[in-house]
């Protein structure tokens, strides 16, 4: 049973303390309208843990897993604002290559024949 109680007694994990260029990038991603919703979302998470809040207190306040939250932390502290990105192959891989796309475009362009 204490091994049950050790794993659910999870310490608060923040964000490092943030060099002066990484906490501006920070500033400037949270006023820009054009990125994806995850990085702006990630944004915040950085934000607020600089401030103090808890990865819990973040999850509630961005409807999100504190898990997730911790993940994205910790992928910070390790890699940087890089770590902010989503990486390589996820989501749905495409089921034409550039080549075949460019193919088809020219196909459909060319005149009868």
């Amino acid at each position: 049973m204490s091994v049950f109680l050790w794993r659910r007694c999870v310490l608060p994990e923040f964000v490092r303390p943030l060099t002066a260029e990484e906490a501006e990038a920070v500033k400037r991603l949270l006023r820009m309208r054009t990125i994806p919703a995850g990085v702006h979302q990630r944004a915040l998470m950085l934000h607020w843990s600089a401030q103090g809040q808890t990865a819990v207190a973040i999850a509630a306040r961005l409807e999100h897993k504190p898990d997730s939250v911790r993940r994205w932390i910790r992928r910070f502290n390790a890699e940087g604002l890089a770590g902010l990105e989503e990486r390589p192959g996820r989501g749905r891989k495409p089921e034409f290559g550039k080549t075949d796309a460019l193919t088809v475009v020219e196909t459909a362009l060319a005149p009868p024949g």
